[in-house]
């Protein structure tokens, strides 16, 4: 019978742990749950024992482009905040760009930490808090425009919240001989690094460019969320409501047929005459100048919409690499945890042409976005409802084409569009997901890819290669090693392919047959079916596993199912002896791979 009876020992070490749980699960019960974008955007908000402060003083630290004018602060007691109207930040004094906002709400602000911050004399390690929180209501652009008024540029937001702001003082060395615009890109790294907050929220936002020509492109977001950014990293993001449309209006096609095109743009010198209207430097220039206009160019005749119901982001940390910018520094090969992407999942996508939608997935899920140093280490994606309307798509590039474009291409079009209407490509729809994972340590990198297309088929390859570690491409580097010997160094583990038909051969014999006057689908299909067949027969001689080869892929031409070939060698095998044998001794490749293929019925 057993005994209950403790020692006095025991019976403390049981108190002391049922105390212990009960904390834990105390804190678990008591813990405040993680900020949302409504305790930020409608939430009531005030704080306790706030003070008033000089909002001047505040505003006065700020750089010197930034000027601050408003139309009077008081305290609020009921908030514990200082409220201020008619708030206005202006960039540069002569530019007259700038922002507005009818009301400002600024809890806890520290003017003397501000003026620390930007004068740089704070911390260049620790944060130091600058206020509480501030809010933003309806925040409208004045003044964006340039090249005499025929570009401009207009932002509207509804409201915008900022909870928890901290920052720190930063300070870049010289850089002798960096390159053109480095500058710029190290401030960027260095006050992404300089700040944190504990979340960030806006609603009703909407930018717009636009030109004299009619070019517009809008940029609507119903509702965007933050929590948790820390100098680069940032746990959880958010925005929903997304929708972009650009809209161009008679525009010169970006791209079109040499032949076809303005004798001035014609440049025999210019690699990119037949191509683009402008080489890549005055591309560059435009992109920058004059946005609207090259998006519609790009874009074609018409309006092009991206929507986007959901989309987030967890986990994403960027710091490191942030760091190492702003110091403009190539971090050594030790620094192998730079940047994660974290994971994200974005709901209701969908590509809008002309008012018809062309490309749909209701959900993508990616589960890994990791770095190992520079080089992407794993990345998982799935596409979960996708849908591709063809028709659609080839409709809108007709009538979007420039004219010399149109006059060669379209009859070409016209047949493309026949043969998917023919293959059953008129509507794609199904799920499909991507994987890639890469071993930076020992070199291995393991893809697999998947794809199921309703009515149509579904397959799956996948393989494993052995390669040099980061270190060994390091070394080779540092050797000058040329590419194609590393990666002829590389190895094939194995290697995997399968293709399930669900519909799609039945059509492909039926459009060849019509294509070629060879009877009926079916009748193609046993003729071709029979001269596999025979043609691995006398392939014995080469290689006596040929004919299996050849009479599994007869049984799949005959009856459907599924076709799958798998290489799977003893030993890895380089690309180097890969690429010999299919030059001198192809015969020898099933052996030297040991492929075997295999047919499974319905």
């Amino acid at each position: 019978m057993p005994s209950f009876h403790q020692t006095p020992a025991r019976a403390m070490r049981n108190l002391f742990c049922a105390s212990v749980a009960a904390v834990a699960l105390h804190a678990c019960a008591t813990a405040p749950a993680p900020l949302t974008a409504s305790d930020l955007l409608t939430a009531p908000y005030s704080l306790r024992g706030g003070e008033a402060f000089d909002v001047d003083r505040m505003f006065a630290a700020l750089p010197e482009w930034v000027q601050v004018e408003h139309g009077g602060a008081s305290f609020d007691e009921a908030l514990g905040a200082m409220v201020v109207s008619d708030l206005r930040f202006v960039f540069g004094a002569s530019s007259g760009a700038g922002l507005h906002a009818e009301r400002a709400l600024i809890w806890g602000g520290d003017p003397a930490a501000m003026e620390a911050v930007f004068s740089g004399e704070a911390s260049l390690a620790d944060m130091s808090l600058l206020f509480d929180r501030m809010t933003l209501e309806n925040v409208a652009s004045e003044g964006l425009q340039w090249e005499a008024g025929a570009q401009s540029a207009s932002l509207a937001i509804d409201k915008f919240v900022l909870d928890g702001l901290a920052a720190r003082s930063y300070a870049l060395t010289a850089k002798p001989g960096a390159p053109q615009g480095t500058s710029v890109l190290r401030h960027i790294g260095a006050v992404m690094g300089a700040f944190e907050y504990d979340g960030a929220a806006y609603s009703g936002f909407s930018f717009t460019l636009a030109n004299s020509r009619g070019d517009t492109v809008e940029l609507d977001l119903q509702e965007a969320f933050a929590r948790d950014y820390r100098a680069g990293a940032v746990a959880y993001q958010s925005a929903s409501g997304m929708r972009m449309a650009i809209q161009s209006l008679g525009v010169d096609p970006l791209v079109e047929v040499a032949g076809e095109e303005k004798p001035e743009k014609a440049d025999p010198n210019n690699p990119y005459a037949k191509i683009m209207n402008k080489p890549p430097a005055d591309m560059a220039r435009e992109i920058v100048t004059r946005p609207a206009e090259f998006l519609a160019a790009a874009t074609g005749a018409g309006i092009l919409e991206y929507q986007v119901d959901m989309t987030d982001a967890r986990n994403v940390d960027l710091s490191k690499a942030l760091a190492w910018l702003a110091k403009w520094e190539l971090p050594p090969i030790t620094e192998t945890e730079l940047m994660d992407f974290g994971q994200q999942t974005m709901t209701g996508y969908r590509e809008i042409w002309n008012g018809q939608p062309y490309y749909t997935v209701d959900r993508v899920d990616v589960s890994a976005a990791d770095f190992y140093w520079l080089v992407p280490s794993q990345y998982e994606v799935a596409y979960k409802g996708f849908t591709f309307d063809t028709t659609v798509m080839m409709d809108q590039m007709r009538n979007s084409m420039g004219p010399g474009m149109a006059t060669e291409a379209a009859p070409q079009l016209a047949q493309v569009t026949q043969a998917l209407s023919a293959l059953g490509f008129e509507r794609i729809a199904g799920d499909m997901a991507f994987a890639w994972d890469w071993n930076g340590e020992t070199g291995d990198a393991a893809v697999t890819a998947t794809s199921d297309v309703i009515d149509n088929f579904s397959n799956d390859v996948g393989f494993n290669i052995g390669g040099p570690s980061l270190a060994e491409w390091d070394v080779m580097a540092r050797d000058d090693t040329l590419a194609k010997d590393a990666v002829g160094g590389m190895t094939l583990q194995d290697f995997s392919f399968s293709f399930t038909d669900l519909g799609f051969v039945d059509r492909a014999f039926e459009f060849a047959a019509a294509q070629n006057g060879a009877g009926s689908g079916a009748e193609l299909r046993q003729a071709i079916s029979g001269t596999v067949r025979l043609s691995g027969m006398q392939a014995a001689e080469m290689n006596p596993r040929l004919p299996a080869y050849a009479e599994a892929f007869a049984d799949f031409l005959d009856n459907g199912g599924t076709i799958s070939v798998v290489a799977a060698p003893e030993q890895p095998v380089t690309f180097d002896a890969v690429q010999t044998a299919a030059q001198v001794a192809p015969q020898t490749l099933p052996d030297l791979l040991n492929i075997n293929v295999t047919h499974t019925e319905k």
